[in-house]
């Protein structure tokens, strides 16, 4: 049987190529929405992250809130320290050399996210320098940076003397121990220097970290900061910080949804195609397969036959195309790290994608296999 697999596989090439170049395209796809889909849940694997609060503001998202709201935050109870983001666009040589700038308070930053790292000398060297800066290794590595170095970052905002380019030293590396954003392109600096020297939005900040002395506070430590400021202007919005990371992509539709619909509509056209493929394959081989039980061969072999096939096609079409969406994700991993701290394919998806596999193989096959065994040999012979 495992020969007549083979044989029929292998026959009319062009047909089978354009049928496993479907298949790879349409496993391709769900590789990369899946990799999409866990890029959103941004997990937090460290200890501090499960004990950790997001506050922004209610209406519109990342828009600045005044840097004053800090004091009070931090005298509410459960809140173990607090911190705050300030941040920009920032380039290097040209604009489509883009990186996030974000500024934050020195001491209360490593307060809050006990997994950022940086060298002692060199942590030292950036808390006495006014206009220096942290970078990831991803960006120290992109532009060859060495430590020292000062730098001149190409912006949007201005400074109070006009000027939009900012000129920071590179201090030192800082890295992420827990490795959820290994791939982060990014800039830290001092939110004084950063506040005192713009020209716009002096005194906000686009968001508020706090810390607190025991997860299971979150609801309640959550629910009084945002009633702090039930009557100001803005209000804020307080959850952990993967909810808030939720109800934001929510704002613009249920992701996962949208994600399994394209998934389902592309696997659909790719059942049509197999499926119809095969029921032509079938009909141009009735004479074979009646020929093959003539030959005292039961319907068990021919439904073998057109199921393996079915099921090889499927199998080497759909790992071929999971190969190259690993690749591909891979290559785009650096870039969107940013929106997607997660952004990678699972060992989950893979064995989901497998379990497709075989799936729809038998899918597939159930037409022309239907269609054979209603089929007697006389009819199958006298079809040549």
């Amino acid at each position: 049987m495992f020969t007549l697999i083979w044989m029929n596989f292998r026959r009319n090439k062009g047909r089978k190529l354009l049928t496993l170049l479907s298949v790879m395209i349409a496993f391709l796809l769900f590789g990369v929405l899946m990799a999409v889909r866990h890029g959103l849940t941004f997990s937090e694997n460290s200890e501090a992250g499960a004990r950790r609060l997001l506050t922004i503001n209610k209406v519109v998202l990342a828009a600045p809130m005044p840097v004053a709201y800090a004091e009070r935050i931090a005298q509410v109870p459960g809140v173990k320290a607090m911190t705050y983001y300030g941040a920009m666009i920032g380039a290097f040589q040209k604009t489509s050399n883009a990186f996030v700038v974000e500024s934050a308070p020195a001491q209360s930053l490593f307060q809050v996210f006990p997994e950022l790292y940086v060298p002692t000398a060199q942590r030292q060297s950036w808390l006495q320098d006014r206009t220096g800066a942290l970078v990831t290794p991803k960006l120290m590595q992109r532009y060859g940076w060495k430590v020292g170095e000062e730098v001149p970052i190409l912006t949007k905002l201005k400074q109070k003397d006009g000027s939009t380019t900012w000129t920071v030293t590179i201090d030192g590396v800082i890295t992420d121990r827990s490795e959820n954003n290994s791939g982060a392109q990014e800039m830290l600096i001092h939110y004084k220097y950063f506040d005192e020297t713009r020209a716009v939005g002096e005194g906000t900040v686009n968001q508020f970290d706090e810390l607190l002395d025991n997860p299971d506070q979150a609801g309640t430590v959550s629910q009084a900061i945002d009633t702090l400021f039930t009557n100001a202007s803005p209000q804020t919005r307080t959850g952990p910080e993967q909810a808030v990371a939720r109800s934001i992509y929510a704002q613009v539709g249920n992701i996962g949804a949208i994600i399994t619909d394209v998934a389902i509509a592309v696997f659909f056209s790719m059942l049509l195609i197999i499926g119809a493929i095969l029921l032509h394959s079938a009909r141009e081989r009735l004479s074979e397969f009646g020929l093959v039980k003539a030959l005292g061969f039961g319907s068990r072999t021919v439904t073998g036959v057109v199921l393996g096939e079915s099921l090889l096609t499927c199998l080497v079409g759909g790992i071929t195309g999971m190969i190259f969406a690993w690749l591909l994700v891979e290559a785009l991993r650096q870039t969107v790290t940013q929106a997607l701290p997660s952004f990678e394919i699972t060992a989950l998806s893979i064995a989901g994608s497998i379990a497709l596999m075989a799936l729809f193989g038998v899918l597939a096959s159930l037409l022309p296999i239907l269609q054979l065994g209603r089929m007697s040999v006389r009819d199958a012979l006298g079809s040549a």
